[in-house]
């Protein structure tokens, strides 16, 4: 019996954001760009960039199609998926701004085809001011925003097909009245 299997699974998604943000950055900032609630990771002193997940939104029903090759039914929907990206330090008004104007462009729509991500460029939310107090009481500069992507995931549930009939072959008497 065939397993249940999720296209494209959250970590991969969250990888493809990832990744397409970092594309937005030189060199040298890149390793100043977190996923984040990853544990065991602490905060640069420079600028830096955090990319939390936040809320997912279902846009349809979903579709069904079937696969009687490999004994497959797949269930389909399309959700719109957001992140929220935190921007801190100095540089983090710049980064925010980046982000938030790049996100709505044709060029990061066209990377992310020309890459296969799976998912589809929606929209930026503007960036928000929301300092916060550390832990010494001083204010640290914040800038937040939340981008919008759509994903089609497929979930394939095993199915079992009739795809072919037994055949049974009947003698007719010769005697048969013919009607």
């Amino acid at each position: 019996m065939s397993t249940v299997a999720l296209s494209p699974s959250e970590d991969q998604v969250f990888a493809a954001v990832y990744a397409a943000i970092v594309q937005l950055f030189d060199t040298s900032i890149q390793p100043n760009i977190f996923k984040g609630f990853q544990n065991m990771t602490s905060t640069p002193l420079a600028s830096y960039v955090v990319i939390s997940p936040s809320t997912k939104e279902r846009q349809n029903q979903g579709a069904r199609s079937y696969d009687a090759t490999n004994g497959f039914m797949n269930e389909e929907r399309s959700t719109t998926y957001s992140y929220q990206i935190d921007c801190y330090g100095p540089a983090g008004p710049d980064y925010a701004d980046i982000i938030s104007i790049a996100w709505r462009s044709a060029w990061l729509a066209n990377y992310a085809e020309d890459n296969a991500l799976p998912f589809q460029v929606l929209y930026a939310d503007e960036p928000q001011q929301l300092n916060i107090a550390n832990a010494e009481n001083q204010y640290e500069q914040r800038f937040m925003l939340k981008i919008y992507l759509q994903v089609n995931q497929v979930v394939s549930l095993p199915q079992q097909f009739f795809v072919t009939a037994p055949t049974t072959t009947v003698e007719v008497p010769a005697d048969a009245d013919p009607l």
